[in-house]
């Protein structure tokens, strides 16, 4: 009798739904908080990659911005930056230098080197990202041409400023690259530093056949295309081109597969890759997916919404929470790094550095704080 009820408990537990044997990740404990002591904190704030160091901005009293800069939840520096904009948008950290990046209609950043200098800033631009091999600051501008050609302006900084380069990439009307050797552009990879590109295939004057077209990598500061591929599936290949495309700043990209089904990891390399999570994928908003590229992994962030997901507590306040993951490019393992509970479905920024984790809420008041979590 034993033994029948021993294989029917098994039998049931095959038949229950997975997000009842997966355990409910970890409330991740708060280690410190950062608070405006006057004026008001911007959403704006990121860790540098050691964790060591963190970097927000305060609107003060006085109508001063401030870039402060210091130990999570410890005293900071506070470096005022009203000479360049009252308008900051986002923070990177790089190297121990910040780029702090405005805008007043358009983008530009300023590059604020460790003693609190603004060493230069940028000329304008669209959108900008962080590479992290090599190390650079990345900013970058699409336009259409008059003659139908699309501009790309790209510029490539060092950590502390200097110039790597300035560029345009045309794309012709025809798809091709202007001085590119004839290849056709596919999209940008490797933080814009690199193109996708197809090549014509070898002519055969014996046979007068031309072989199928083949698969490179164009170098934007070089202007030289690699050695060409042939996909062994040719759509395969051109699915993982567009997947590619959608952070060409990260070697490894997260993003929703085919019916917002689950996730799949894009690169390194040109592999396509399942994610298996290890909770139940239905716990979260599909849309709500963050990541960072933090050290050798990559960071990120689902919004959780189960109601009553504290056992028999139906309230609103237990119901929505950010659970943060870690994953591995290279075995695409993703280990559960624990979860912190939130007050509504609203979008909470965060960044990840070293082994932190810092979320900004607002406070009764109506003004912001940052918690720092260590992981």
């Amino acid at each position: 009798m034993a033994r029948s009820v021993t294989r029917f408990g098994v039998f049931l537990a095959a038949l229950l739904p997975a997000s009842f044997a997966v355990a409910a990740p970890k409330q991740l404990k708060p280690s410190g908080k950062v608070t405006a002591s006057e004026g008001l904190l911007h959403d704006a704030f990121a860790f540098d990659e050691s964790g060591r160091k963190l970097a927000t901005i305060q609107f003060t009293a006085k109508g001063s911005t401030h870039l402060r800069v210091g130990p999570p939840g410890g005293k900071p520096r506070a470096i005022d930056i009203s000479s360049f904009t009252a308008t900051p948008e986002k923070i990177f950290g790089l190297a121990g230098y910040w780029f702090v990046v405005s805008n007043e209609g358009q983008r530009r950043a300023a590059i604020v080197d460790p003693s609190g200098r603004i060493r230069r800033t940028t000329p304008s631009f669209d959108d900008c990202e962080v590479s992290q091999s090599p190390k650079a600051f990345v900013a970058y501008s699409e336009k259409n041409d008059p003659s139908g050609d699309r501009r790309f302006t790209i510029q490539a900084y060092k950590p502390d400023g200097s110039t790597i380069f300035l560029k345009d990439v045309v794309v012709q009307g025809n798809g091709t690259i202007a001085g590119g050797g004839g290849v056709t552009f596919l999209g940008f990879t490797d933080s814009h530093f690199a193109a996708m590109v197809e090549k014509p295939g070898a002519y055969n004057s014996k046979l007068d056949v031309r072989q199928p077209p083949q698969f490179a990598i164009w170098d934007v500061k070089s202007g030289k295309v690699g050695p060409g591929k042939t996909p062994p599936v040719l759509q395969n290949f051109l699915e993982f081109v567009r997947k590619r495309g959608e952070k060409p700043d990260q070697t490894a990209v997260i993003v929703l597969a085919a019916g917002r089904q689950g996730y799949e990891l894009v690169g390194p390399g040109e592999k396509v890759r399942s994610i298996h999570l290890p909770l139940a994928v239905d716990d979260f908003d599909p849309t709500s997916l963050q990541q960072r590229q933090v050290g050798n992994k990559v960071v990120f962030s689902l919004l959780a919404d189960r109601p009553g997901r504290k056992k028999g507590d139906m309230e609103e306040k237990s119901r929505f929470a950010l659970d943060f993951f870690s994953l591995d490019p290279r075995s695409a393992k993703v280990t559960v790094i624990g979860e912190v509970g939130l007050p509504s479905r609203q979008p909470y920024p965060w960044s990840a550095g070293g082994n932190k984790i810092a979320v900004q809420r607002k406070t009764e008041d109506g003004n912001r704080e940052i918690m720092i979590y260590s992981r």
